[in-house]
């Protein structure tokens, strides 16, 4: 028999899936779709960034929307969304209509990120947490490899570019039907008074303190990500290297991630995922700085994918860990590291592009390496702070115990 939680978890994973549904093929359908919409490549660029704009917007309507929804009207909302922008894009002969589709499919994306994540952290804890978001990465990868393949195939078979979305589109309406029938967990915090009460004592100072951490860890990594990821093919030509060649280093650090997120998955079976986090984040920021120092093409193209390797599980593990600083993990706490790793993507190529102005594309990776150094260095400090206030509550709560025990005695006495 199927346990409870299957069909919600499939739901998480497959909102992360149609993200990159929608996100990947780009590459591939810049020429075709500026050709089609009679507009200047440059121009048609704007499509993507109504999508990643649309996306952040989402993401940012689920502070409040997790407030008046439930977690499948939500999904239903999301799923909603990506279906008629993608058939607003689907029948768009011109750049604004198509911009305004794949804006809207954009919202909806973020919105089925922020209630998958949601369902993750009400759903699971501790090591099974990890787990789960890990996984995400793992179906957002699949699917990295899937639609963009679909999509050549689709152009090359003579099909509109839009094809590849229309699929994709495909999957979120069978979410939206399958989601009708799933039972969900609750988005609202529920429980008695001494649970609300322990909600309140969780929410105080330092684990609110730790949150923000972990969401500045969150902005710094993909500062650090998307500034190595932007700048290390331009580097590389610097160096040297023939553009064609160093064009691959990109798929050089994705080709392992892959891997790497199935390690981390068995992995955080056995090791504790704080522990892991840390570790996995020094050998990426020693990796890093050795990709901003080495001048060394074949060295760097190695680096790259133990880097790739390495570091992408990191971005799962501290939104895990990130949503355990609260009691019941509460929706806007998930949502709030969302928004700090989609601000850090936001960032990183205006942060990046003036470090690279100023001094070089090698400035860029010394930038990516030092954000990566900050992130760890925000999570050891979250981390830190994070034992320090259990410690003190272990001892408040076992002093308590203590008085009761005493209080009782006296009056069995009496």
């Amino acid at each position: 028999m199927l346990r409870r939680d299957v069909f919600p978890t499939a739901v998480a994973l497959s909102a992360y899936a149609v993200m990159s549904g929608l996100l990947t093929p780009t590459g591939v359908i810049l020429g075709p779709a500026a050709h089609a919409l009679g507009a200047p490549v440059a121009q048609t660029a704007a499509l993507f960034s109504a999508l990643t704009g649309g996306n952040l917007i989402g993401i940012v309507l689920c502070f409040v929307l997790f407030e008046r929804l439930s977690l499948r009207a939500a999904i239903s909302v999301a799923n909603a969304a990506i279906v008629a922008g993608v058939a607003i894009l689907a029948f768009s002969s011109a750049l604004p209509f198509a911009t305004f589709g794949l804006g809207i499919a954009g919202v909806g994306s973020g919105v089925g990120l922020s209630a998958g994540a949601v369902i993750i952290s009400r759903t699971y804890a501790q090591r099974r947490r990890a787990m789960a978001f890990l996984g995400t990465d793992c179906a957002f990868s699949i699917a990295g490899f899937v639609f963009p393949s679909l999509a050549a195939l689709t152009l090359a078979r003579g099909f509109p570019w839009q094809t590849a979305y229309v699929a994709t589109a495909a999957v979120a309406a069978t979410i939206l039907v399958a989601a009708q029938r799933i039972r969900f967990p609750s988005a609202a915090i529920e429980g008695d008074a001494d649970e609300a009460a322990g909600a309140k004592a969780a929410s105080s100072g330092r684990a609110l303190v730790c949150a923000g951490l972990c969401g500045a860890a969150l902005c710094a990594y993909l500062i650090g990500q998307g500034s190595f990821l932007l700048w290390a093919p331009t580097a590389l030509e610097r160096a040297g290297v023939a553009a064609a060649r160093a064009g691959t280093v990109v798929g050089t650090f994705w080709g392992p991630s892959i891997f790497g997120l199935l390690t981390a998955a068995v992995a955080v079976t056995r090791v504790p995922p704080r522990v892991l986090l840390v570790g996995a984040g020094a050998v990426a920021t020693t990796l890093a700085t050795a990709l901003a120092v080495t001048t060394d093409a074949t060295l760097f193209f190695t680096l790259t994918a133990l880097f790739g390797f390495c570091s992408t599980s990191m971005f799962k593990l501290m939104i895990s860990v990130g949503s355990e600083q609260l009691a019941d993990a509460p929706p806007r706490l998930v949502t709030f590291l969302l928004l700090s790793g989609s601000l850090g993507s936001t960032l990183a190529p205006a942060v990046s592009a003036l470090a690279a102005g100023a001094h070089g594309a090698r400035a860029a990776l010394v930038l990516a390496a030092t954000a990566y150094a900050c992130a760890v260095g925000l999570v050891v400090v979250a981390l830190w702070l994070e034992r320090s206030t259990n410690s003190r509550a272990l001892v408040a709560q076992r002093s308590m115990s203590r008085q009761s025990a005493k209080g009782s005695g006296g009056g069995a006495s009496a």
